[in-house]
C-alpha cells in the first residue's frame, strides 16, 4: 500500500495528524475565559444613533398598538360577558 505524499497550494507537504481534542469536562482557566470574551466584544457591532432611534421608535409604537389591541379585546370580552349575564339572570 502506498502512502501519498499531499501537498497544498504553497507546495509545502501536509502531515495528517489528528488534531487534539479538547476536554469537555475540564473547566476552563480565568485567562482562556478573558481571552474568549475579548474575542466575542470584538464580534460586537453597535447600531448608529439613527438606528437605534429608529429601533426605539419602532419598539415604542408596536407597543402601544399591541396595547390598544389588548384593551379593545377586554372591552368587548368585558361587554359580551355582561350580556351573557344579564341574559342568564
Amino acid at each position: 500500500m502506498e502512502e501519498k505524499n499531499t501537498t497544498n497550494p504553497s507546495g509545502k507537504n501536509e502531515s495528517k495528524k489528528p488534531k487534539k481534542q479538547p476536554n469537555k469536562n475540564a473547566k476552563p482557566t480565568f485567562s482562556e475565559t478573558v481571552a474568549d470574551y475579548k474575542a466575542e466584544f470584538k464580534k460586537i457591532v453597535w447600531p448608529t444613533r439613527q438606528e437605534l432611534a429608529k429601533k426605539t421608535v419602532t419598539v415604542i409604537l408596536t407597543s402601544l398598538l399591541v396595547g390598544v389591541i389588548v384593551s379593545c379585546m377586554d372591552i368587548v370580552y368585558s361587554a359580551g360577558y355582561d350580556c351573557i349575564l344579564n341574559l342568564l339572570g
